[in-house]
């Protein structure tokens, strides 16, 4: 495998001017796109790129998460777009909606203060269990090749309840991103000493949607199965997704004109799936299933007592 140090780092002055934008090109210095490990200047890893590490689970796999399609206003940066409120009544500002799903397990958040199943899990039980294939090969390869970053995670899933972990993963929770460039951004509520994971499906032509490091300038040309183990707590996005009418992509179901003109019965919609797992902070605080359901109706409750104007429950 190859192994690349990057020497320089783009400020953070100077993140704080483009966070929230697309990746241009001219912030990449470098786009590898075979086996490869890139270090940070202090020898940490920043990224490991191994291009069709999941190609041969993509036929199966492929259609089953390109039917995960829900749609949200609450990614932050990482919609390309800053947030605003869109008008003076909003209790909560938002972004450009995207294409983006979370699916597995989720900690405490304010609106709904216990950890809980995603609406996914909950509702798509049999859906759920054939994507387990595609976690478990994320996982596995985590384990093999940064395996100092796996076994700090895996320490933390192991005082984890399991009703939590994804089988035989290190991941509670999976975001599923179909079709749009992120903006630069760093995620946020995963495992700070654990490592993230971002594998890619993809179907028809397009160019760009390079996944990109700009404070470092390094970038990744993620084709149909790859996957890149890194740290996500980094600065990071996409460039620009261009379809062949030379349109910019933000959603699958793109057809291109001229695409149909000149290969009638044969055009094939541009489509990228990233899937990206990773342990959410606070999953090691969750009591049980059962338990936190428990807590959350008794929460439910007192919301309503509340809003009914009644101060308790007796």
């Amino acid at each position: 495998m190859m192994e690349y140090r990057v020497r320089t780092k783009r400020s953070d002055e100077w993140v704080e001017k483009y966070k929230g934008a697309q990746v241009a090109d001219v912030m990449v210095n470098l786009v590898i796109n075979g086996e490869c490990r890139i270090l940070k200047p202090d020898g940490k890893p920043l990224a490991v790129f191994l291009p069709g590490a999941a190609k041969d689970l993509s036929e199966t796999m492929f259609p089953e998460f390109s039917r995960i399609r829900m749609r949200t206003d609450n990614r932050g940066y990482a919609s390309g777009s800053t947030r605003v409120k869109r008008n003076p009544n909003d209790t909560r500002s938002r972004t450009i909606p995207v294409m983006s799903s979370v699916i597995g397990y989720m900690d405490p958040s304010k609106a709904k203060p216990v950890c809980r199943l995603t609406a996914f899990n909950a509702r798509e039980v049999e859906r759920w269990d054939k994507l387990q294939p595609t976690f478990k090969r994320i996982g596995e390869l985590l384990r093999d090749n940064v395996p100092e970053r796996y076994q700090a995670q895996m320490d933390v899933v192991n005082r984890t309840n399991p009703d939590w972990i994804i089988k035989d993963t290190p991941f509670t929770t999976i975001t599923v991103n179909n079709t749009y460039p992120t903006g630069i951004h760093t995620d946020k509520g995963d495992l700070d000493e654990g490592y993230s994971t971002l594998a890619v499906f993809r179907r028809g032509f397009y160019t760009g949607g390079w996944l990109t490091f700009p404070q470092y300038g390094v970038a990744a040309d993620m084709q149909d199965g790859d996957v890149l183990l890194m740290d996500a707590h980094e600065w990071h996005g996409n460039t620009p997704m261009i379809c062949q009418c030379r349109e910019k992509l933000r959603d699958p179901g793109h057809y291109c004109s001229p695409g149909l003109k000149e290969h009638p019965g044969k055009y094939v919609s541009p489509e990228r799936v990233s899937i990206v797992s990773y342990y959410r902070t606070q999953m090691e605080k969750c009591e049980t299933q059962e338990v936190e359901e428990k807590k959350w109706i008794k929460e439910r409750d007192k919301r309503n007592f509340k809003a009914a104007g009644v101060e308790s429950a007796n």
